[in-house]
Parts: structure tokens; sequence; C-alpha cells
């Protein structure tokens, strides 16, 4: 199994809400070779969700070990957050 279906694979079994299913697809719509940088506020804007519910969506992601957010923050202050590293490695090739 490749890395993304192992990713959706787990996602399936971490028992999301639909507001944290929402949260983690429009995250992974503004994905780049595994990194995400965007603000929650911008995130509740487009969902039309309270901010508070995008933080919490955010905190069970991360908890579920799908996403991770650095401390550090993007050139316009965007925080930083990363699809989990176990799914974003290229698959080993079998010899």
């Amino acid at each position: 199994m490749d890395r993304k279906h192992q990713f959706f694979a787990h996602a399936m079994k971490a028992n999301l809400t639909g507001e944290q299913c929402r949260v983690l697809f429009y995250l992974l719509s503004h994905e780049y070779d595994g990194v995400i940088g965007i603000k929650q506020n911008e995130i509740a804007e487009e969902l039309a969700m309270p901010e508070s519910n995008v933080s919490r969506s955010i905190k069970a992601l991360k908890d579920a070990g799908l996403i991770a957010k650095t401390t550090s923050k993007g050139f316009d202050g965007r925080p930083i957050f990363h699809i989990d590293k176990a799914f974003c490695l290229p698959p080993v090739a079998s010899k």
C-alpha cells in the first residue's frame, strides 16, 4: 500500500467528525509537498465555521497523527502544518 493510501486508511480509522473531515480536506487542498501554510481564521471563513471549531478540529487531527504543526511561522506569519512524515515519504523500493 502506498503512502497516500496509508494516510487515508489511517484517517478513516481515526473516527473523525464531519467538521474535522472538512478541515482535513481543506488543509489537504492547500498542501504542497507535505507542507500547509494557512491561518485558522482563513479556514474558518472559507468553511463558514467558528474559529474555535477549526482550532478543536486541528487539535484532533494532530492528536490522530494526521498533521503536525511546527513552531516556526511562514513568511507572512502563517502557521506551518505538515502532513505526518510517515505518509509523505516516497515508497521504499522493494528488492
